[in-house]
């Protein structure tokens, strides 16, 4: 009986080591974010950490069109923004840069095991909106400063950078005739960039486009108005005065003319 007790016991044993070392043997994935919420035009990063990798190879997939990435190295998209940024073994991390709203979906990472395991990670993109405070068009007199100011709103943080554009050109704060700063405002989700002038002249104006890295643009027409008032309106003022001038003129010649013709019936 005791042999037979001790024998069972072995077989368990042995068999509980066997179970042990298979589950063990077996790739498997660690703990990770599976959940990657981004702004838009900032890099997403997917950590995808297996354990017991072995001989087995890493790919990643989109499920959107379950086209491959990455099949272990190598690379199978032709899409410049996918890399792998480690390749140390059990580290696998895959970045996407200059997100998109159209990047939005799920990524796969897959372990070439038999059947095949995966951990899912899903992207979200955040898309702020970009809009130019007051109406599309801002009138000022030459020789006076002036701001322009760009929301962007629905931020996860300040866009890594916002330019500003005049008729299609860049504009550079280097210059030191504009001068641009960016901030985010106390509410945490909405960031403020803004273009000043010091003194206008009119070779500033012109169409004004804020431009952030979170995608989107907005636009304001800034016109330069010289004097004390638009040349136009001069102009009509000059008009009117000149069509009075000669109102008056002809009614005075019709006064004069008409005592002289009074005189003259008197003598008669």
């Amino acid at each position: 009986m005791k042999s037979c007790a001790w024998l069972l016991l072995l077989a368990f044993t042995l068999l509980d080591q066997i179970i042990c070392d298979k589950f063990v043997s077996r790739p498997y994935f660690g703990d990770t974010e599976t959940v990657i919420t981004v702004q838009q035009g900032e890099a997403a990063f997917f950590n995808c950490h297996v354990f017991n990798l072995a001989n087995q190879t890493v790919s990643w997939m989109r499920t959107l069109d379950g086209y491959p990435l990455f099949i272990g190295n190598e690379k199978y998209i032709n899409d410049q923004r996918f890399e792998l940024v480690s390749r140390r073994r059990g580290q696998n991390t895959l970045k996407l840069k200059f997100t998109n709203a159209s990047d939005a979906g799920n990524f796969d990472c897959q372990v070439s095991t038999n059947p095949k395991i995966s951990q899912i990670f899903k992207l979200n993109i955040i898309v702020p909106s970009v809009s130019v405070e007051g109406e599309k068009e801002k009138h000022v007199m030459a020789g006076s400063p002036v701001e322009l100011k760009c929301y962007i709103k629905n931020c996860l943080k300040q866009p890594t950078y916002v330019f500003w554009y005049m008729s299609g050109s860049r504009l550079l704060d280097s210059s030191g005739h504009v001068k641009v700063r960016t901030s985010m405002l106390p509410s945490g989700v909405t960031a403020l960039s803004v273009l000043s002038i010091d003194r206008v002249s009119l070779a500033d104006r012109g169409n004004y486009t804020c431009r952030p890295a979170s995608g989107g643009e907005a636009s304001i027409s800034l016109h330069v108005l010289e004097g004390e008032k638009p040349a136009g309106l001069q102009h009509d003022q000059t008009s009117g005065g000149w069509f009075l001038c000669k109102n008056v003129n002809v009614l005075a010649a019709g006064v004069v003319g008409s005592f002289l013709l009074t005189n003259c019936l008197h003598r008669m």
